[in-house]
């Protein structure tokens, strides 16, 4: 999981936090670490399975005993939960402030400069009106000729400026789409986090209500993925999720949006589709996932063949957002009960 500039988005049960609270405060008093708000979040996400790069990494602190320090802590929460794009966002409010400042105080500048040429050319004005002779007329215009050299130059630096500070906009622009895309992009898959998928599923259940349109879901889930992980290591795990995660996007359609959903499952939210697409589109994810076995791509051994589980469901008119993850997921794991490899849709349960 991408540590967010928000804070993470939770959709665990009563009864599924309750569990995690009877693992959570035991496992901290077992290993010494202070139970306050940083290190609870952080066993939240631990005991839950939900940041499977967090896991290892705790995983591998507690093995080694090490003290879990108000910096670490802080550290790892930064990383793993929330906060890794605070310094970049940061660094751009403040850059955005200094170039307001600035442009203000040109703006301000050029203003004083232009008002003080209004009044001079009024005063200018009235001096002509009054008869003056031939030799006090030219000065008059001497003196308009150099206000106005003096002012057309203040506007050209005036534009310069402005121009100058235009750049500097598209460039903190684009700086600050990258943080956005940071903050909605799972780290590992390179697929919406769940944070980012939360958001896009209320957003699109909302939209298809509104228009009458069909939408469907997929959760996916890697069958055996601990076994991978124990006998190939977290790195090839992760190498068979970001495998995983480029052939969902080859299958899938342009508008369909795919995302880590949590560990090993992935999910895929697909507007304007019908039930009978989205089972067509998981199942040619399944079949490609498991037609051949995988090997590493520095090493002989082989993985071996890799297989899909995927529950299907479909927006009903009463569907919250919640409801249509649970009987995606009651699909899921009734396709997993049913022996996995295999697309299971709601219409089963």
């Amino acid at each position: 999981m991408v540590s967010s500039i928000l804070p993470p988005a939770y959709t665990a049960t009563q009864e599924q936090n309750t569990e995690y609270l009877r693992q959570i405060l035991p496992l901290m008093v077992k290993h010494k670490i202070s139970i306050d708000p940083i290190n609870f979040a952080l066993f939240y996400d631990y005991v839950s399975g939900r940041n499977i790069a967090l896991n290892a990494e705790l995983d591998e602190l507690l093995m080694a005993q090490t003290d879990f320090s108000a910096e670490l802590s802080l550290e790892l929460f930064r990383k793993y939960i929330c906060n890794a794009s605070v310094n970049s966002l940061e660094k751009i409010n403040q850059s955005l402030m200094q170039l307001i400042d600035k442009t203000s105080e040109d703006i301000v500048t050029t203003e004083e400069k232009a008002t003080e040429a209004s009044i001079h050319f009024q005063n200018q004005s009235r001096k002509l009106e009054n008869n003056q002779g031939i030799h006090e007329i030219k000065m008059i215009l001497a003196e308009l000729i150099v206000e106005t050299k003096e002012l057309a130059e203040s506007s050209l630096v005036f534009q310069a400026k402005l121009n100058n500070s235009k750049k500097e906009i598209e460039l903190l622009h684009k700086e600050l789409a990258q943080v956005r895309k940071t903050a909605t992009t799972d780290g590992l898959t390179g697929l919406l986090n769940r944070r980012a998928f939360d958001q896009m599923l209320l957003e699109q259940i909302e939209n298809q209500k509104k228009s009458a349109g069909e939408l469907c879901l997929l959760i996916l889930d890697l069958d055996h993925f601990k076994r991978i992980n124990d006998s190939f290591g977290h790195r090839v795990g992760d190498n068979v999720l970001r495998y995983t995660a480029k052939l969902m996007q080859q299958h899938i359609a342009e508008n369909h949006y795919a995302a880590r959903y949590g560990g090993e499952e992935l999910a895929v939210i697909m507007p304007d589709t019908s039930l009978t697409k989205a089972m067509k589109i998981a199942e040619k994810i399944r079949n490609a996932l498991a037609q051949y076995p995988l090997k590493q791509k520095d090493n002989p051994e082989l993985i071996g063949k890799v297989t899909l589980s995927v529950g299907v469901s479909a927006l009903k008119a009463s569907d919250t957002h919640e409801s249509l993850i649970d009987r995606a997921d009651r699909a899921l794991y009734l396709a997993k009960n049913n022996g996995r490899n295999q697309v299971m849709v709601e219409s089963r349960i």
